[in-house]
């Protein structure tokens, strides 16, 4: 590695990973968890007036809903790309 090269932290590895949705939706299928839900946009079939002071006033209907559950979801899948992607990578780059 050069002294060039940016070492990416483990924050900007878990928002990387939040922003990849094949594996928000595996995570889902494996952990049996809803985060595609929040995480990945979802088609809303509302009246184009509800769409445009929802634009205008920045509200978001799915980010308002999060709750506890959401949270927790989450957290988890911290842990998650800390076990299989941030700890593998890491080693990969040290291997001693």
């Amino acid at each position: 590695m050069t002294s060039k090269e940016k070492i990416m932290t483990f924050q900007e590895c878990v928002l990387e990973c939040a922003a990849n949705t094949e594996l928000i939706k595996q995570f889902d299928r494996l952990q049996g968890s809803n985060l595609s839900r929040v995480l990945i946009p979802q088609k809303v079939n509302r009246a184009p007036i509800e769409r445009m002071i929802d634009e205008a006033t920045g509200y978001n209907p799915i980010m308002s809903n999060m709750d506890e559950q959401f949270h927790k979801e989450f957290q988890e899948f911290i842990f998650f790309v800390f076990e299989y992607i941030w700890l593998p990578l890491c080693y990969s780059q040290n291997p001693s």
